[in-house]
């Protein structure tokens, strides 16, 4: 359950990182909304970069050790998304989107490798909102400002947000908060958000 139909829509902008993501929670009207919380969650326990640690090791122990990585972030983000509820809606910022092949090629090729690592954890905090009934939406940085443009006054709402938090307000959270603003406004029905 993401929340009574008489509380206000919450919507969660997550930026991931190896091992971590910023993210912002925005509710209220989506033509003006509120920021009420940003933060970090922590998304691995000191293997931040599985992909990087599994590529000397045998095929068979790269797989398990890939795995044991991805259980332990899973078991994070639920947790992470379980102290931010009620969330109704997510975005979840990507990179390029590009599909990735299989585990044996990835450790072969070092860009590969750090693809990986990026979409791991994006697939982490996706899944885990997958899991916990919040809708979730995927759309790419470098086209964030032109999906933005429908929304009045962005830049001067996300410069009040980082006035209202205080510092540190960076592009990290900048980028979180304004995915969290485009799916609140998604979900009020203004316009359809990059992919689910």
């Amino acid at each position: 359950m993401t929340g009574s139909s008489k509380a206000p829509k919450r919507a969660l902008g997550v930026r991931s990182h190896s091992g971590w993501a910023a993210y912002c929670v925005l509710a209220g009207d989506a033509g003006a909304p509120a920021i009420v919380a940003r933060g970090r969650m922590t998304l691995c326990d000191g293997h931040k970069q599985p992909f990087h640690e599994a590529e000397p090791m045998p095929f068979a122990r790269a797989e398990e050790f890939i795995a044991r990585c991805r259980a332990v972030a899973d078991r994070l983000a639920d947790e992470a998304l379980k102290a931010l509820q009620p969330i109704s809606r997510c975005c979840v910022l990507t990179a390029s989107g590009k599909p990735l092949p299989d585990l044996r090629t990835i450790l072969a090729s070092h860009a590969l490798i750090h693809a990986a690592e990026g979409e791991f954890y994006r697939d982490v905090v996706a899944d885990a909102c997958t899991r916990a009934g919040i809708a979730v939406s995927r759309l790419r940085e470098r086209d964030i400002a032109a999906e933005a443009d429908h929304l009045t006054d962005w830049r001067a709402r996300l410069a009040a947000f980082g006035k209202e938090m205080g510092a540190p307000w960076t592009q990290d959270e900048k980028l979180a908060a304004l995915g969290a603003w485009l799916v609140l406004a998604a979900s009020a029905g203004r316009r359809r958000l990059g992919r689910t």
